[in-house]
């Protein structure tokens, strides 16, 4: 079963013709971080604040099964 990506914000531009509304599913053949995920779908890791797997805030170095549901989300600016 594929992993599920949503992504917040200034994070679509990485992804061409992302659906904001549906994310994006990726099938992993092994166990990968997150840090490896972002590397495989183009996402710099310096542009993640806050990483959420399943519902739980996990670090960059969490380890992936594959059903898992991934929330990325950028800093958030405000003045």
């Amino acid at each position: 079963m594929p992993v599920k990506i949503l992504l917040s914000s200034s994070l679509r531009k990485y992804i061409p013709g992302y659906d904001p509304v549906k994310g994006m599913s990726l099938s992993l053949a092994g166990e990968i971080t997150v840090k490896e995920l972002c590397k495989r779908i183009n996402i710099p890791c310096d542009k993640i604040k806050i990483i959420m797997v399943n519902g739980k805030s996990k670090p960059v170095d969490h380890v992936l099964k594959g059903t898992e549901r991934i929330g990325l989300f950028p800093p958030i600016g405000g003045g």
